[in-house]
């Protein structure tokens, strides 16, 4: 059974599954892929899968994704994979659901649902029979995004964090981009527009979901369900600020800082020096200056029917 919006319908059939994969996961997660697509064909789900060869695939791969041929789309990488996958989404037919399998470095969409992304069990039995949420996603200059779109530095970090590094070390390679910006980053004034109001920061944050880089709350008030954006906006520059901030990030005491602002809007413009860039779902998918709302799409996602 498929249940969405307190509807409940019925299936016919197991699940039809079309998994895209990108390949660029090492060996444990590799054997973790194939562990889960074996579960999944032994309950009984019709299983495809591709994989991407170079960024974009993954959303062309969704876009032409038919409901007369899948039931889910499963996005199996990380969140920037799930991020090209949504934005093919939106732009096919429509009438197929999302599912992930968490094979990232942060993995931060399956932390906001409750999957664990090393519990191939859980996993499998969520794209299987999971119930379906109803999420409203962002839009960034025409860009969709589902959990967050960021500008100042830490969209800075995500444009220049050595990719082969990441590869490697994971996590470590923000950190080690994050020192290196820290030094030579000027920290330029960040302003948003939104609710008629003007605010000024150093770095500002529109989230969908709560969490933020990890484990780590950001917008306590975000939900990936809800048609609002959360937006964070950090006041303060250079390697002071960035320690206060990074400091009070994993206590989750990032929004209780007397100094940062954190307000509701369902549309806002992020200006700041032209051409800088803008993150969404940890990829650059936009520059300023930015228009940022609630699309007028959304995305049916399948969830745990017990968070992990």
């Amino acid at each position: 059974m498929i249940q969405t919006d307190n509807h409940t319908l019925a299936t016919a059939q197991a699940r039809r599954c079309l998994v895209i994969h990108n390949p660029t996961a090492g060996r444990r997660r590799k054997k973790r892929l194939a562990d889960v697509l074996e579960r999944l064909q032994a309950l009984g789900c019709l299983v495809t899968a591709v994989q991407t060869t170079q960024r974009g695939d993954a959303e062309a791969y969704a876009r032409a994704a038919s409901p007369a041929d899948y039931d889910v789309i499963v996005a199996a990488g990380g969140d920037g994979t799930v991020n090209e996958v949504v934005n093919g989404m939106v732009d096919g037919p429509g009438g197929v659901a999302l599912a992930v399998i968490p094979l990232g470095t942060a993995n931060v969409l399956a932390l906001e649902i409750g999957l664990d992304p090393k519990n191939s069990e859980q996993i499998a039995q969520t794209i299987a029979d999971g119930p379906v949420h109803n999420v409203h996603l962002g839009v960034a200059n025409g860009r969709h995004f589902v959990l967050m779109a960021g500008a100042g530095l830490d969209a800075h970090v995500v444009e220049g964090v050595n990719i082969a590094l990441k590869r490697a070390t994971g996590k470590l390679a923000y950190v080690v981009e994050s020192v290196k910006q820290a030094f030579g980053y000027d920290f330029p004034e960040i302003t948003v527009r939104a609710n008629g109001e003007i605010y000024e920061g150093r770095m500002a944050v529109a989230c969908k979901g709560r969490y933020y880089g990890g484990p780590f709350i950001a917008a306590p008030d975000a939900r990936l369900e809800s048609p609002k954006l959360e937006v964070c906006i950090l006041p303060k520059s250079g390697v002071a600020g960035m320690m206060r901030y990074g400091l009070a990030l994993p206590m989750n005491k990032l929004s209780d800082l007397p100094e940062v602002m954190v307000i509701s809007a369902e549309s806002m413009v992020i200006m700041g020096p032209r051409g800088a860039p803008l993150q969404g779902d940890g990829d650059i998918v936009a520059r300023l200056p930015a228009e940022i709302s609630i699309a007028p799409q959304t995305v049916q996602l399948i969830v745990p029917a017990s968070p992990g």
